[in-house]
């Protein structure tokens, strides 16, 4: 029988796509085993076709806050299976208790997760420093044994159905052959989104002095941030043919078919969000926009050509993990001191040959 291996990851997206290589470098090590992946309800769609997993197990967040039983329901699912081996990547108390409630003999979590006890082999997971990959190799391996290179970056796998939809809006979008560039202005916390009213001034930047297509990025959440662009744009003096160049998927693609538009992209600018780790996996060129967070939190972009703009000197930076609702400080200068010149700069430079 077949090694039988659990890893639990019901994360946010971004962390979900991260934890792909190390579901690579997990089926590297036992290559004759079953990898099963438990994730949050409504991500999975990114671990379509990817060759490294047997099975996917979602997790219904919303449903087991409102029924403990049906919590409990699926760890008797998961135990059915009979597992062997546990990583649990996620540190919240319900991963350990997952992790635990599988009987498995080996489990393994980090110190400083909820429930650490549970687990029979424990690793330190630092706060601030190492890059998350590397928190996550660090269940897996030595320091000095640690995947490089590509296998540091996530996989994801789109279909040929997803190939064929992006070509297929792409020829009905851009009239010209000089390429795209995305924009992700969004961001599920509102302290980690620069404002719109800097975007519009980076996109009419690359509208006058670069020929690509500007394409705005993100889900149905973000129409209001979509409309509010377009809204300002108007008051900028640009050419009719300018103009034109300003295109939105925004709320217009499945997470699948995003994959494909970023795998494409000449570069992407966007906040501290998932849209960087959608561009790490195919090492499409990245502007990485911080505001409430900071580097060292161990997210930023692994594309080979990347740069990362942040306002330096606030001491009240970071002022959370993810950020927040609204600036605790009430001055917002992470992000309201970004310079839209800088970052036009930025691009420049990862777009360089």
């Amino acid at each position: 029988m077949p090694e039988k291996i659990l890893i639990i990851q019901t994360a946010f997206l971004g962390d979900l796509i991260l934890s792909t290589s190390f579901f690579h470098a997990v089926k590297m090590e036992h290559k004759e085993s079953e990898i099963h992946v438990v994730v949050n309800l409504g991500t999975e769609s990114v671990l379509d076709n990817n060759p490294d997993i047997t099975q996917i197990w979602c997790l219904d967040k919303k449903k087991i806050k409102k029924n403990p039983f049906a919590f409990f329901q699926f760890i008797q699912k998961l135990r059915k299976e009979k597992f062997d081996k546990v990583y649990s990547p996620h540190f919240s108390y319900r991963s350990s208790l997952l992790s635990f409630f599988t009987k498995a003999k080996i489990r393994i979590g980090y110190k400083e997760s909820g429930f650490s006890f549970l687990h029979t082999k424990l690793v330190s997971r630092p706060k601030q420093g190492p890059h998350e990959v590397e928190k996550l190799f660090a269940l897996l391996f030595e320091p000095y044994d640690y995947p490089t290179g590509r296998e540091r970056r996530p996989y994801l796998f789109p279909s040929a159905e997803e190939e064929a939809s992006y070509l297929t809006k792409k020829n009905k979008l851009i009239k010209n052959d000089s390429g795209y560039i995305l924009i992700a202005p969004s961001s599920l916390w509102e302290t980690k989104r620069m404002p719109e009213e800097k975007f519009v001034s980076v996109i009419t930047q690359i509208l006058r002095k670069k020929e690509e297509t500007i394409i705005l990025i993100g889900s149905k959440a973000d129409q209001a941030i979509e409309e509010h662009i377009f809204r300002l744009m108007k008051t900028e003096p640009l050419e009719l043919k300018q103009r034109e160049r300003l295109l939105s998927l925004i709320g217009k693609t499945s997470l699948k078919e995003l994959m494909v538009w970023i795998q494409n992209a000449k570069a992407i600018i966007s906040n501290d969000s998932s849209p960087i780790h959608f561009a790490s996996a195919f090492n499409t060129p990245t502007v990485m926009v911080y505001g409430a967070t900071i580097p060292a939190f161990g997210y930023g972009s692994l594309s080979d050509k990347h740069k990362i703009l942040e306002v330096n000197g606030l001491g009240c930076r970071p002022c959370g993990i993810h950020g927040g609702r609204v600036c605790p400080e009430a001055h917002f200068r992470c992000m309201l001191d970004q310079n839209p010149v800088r970052i036009f700069e930025a691009l420049e430079e990862v777009m360089k040959p």
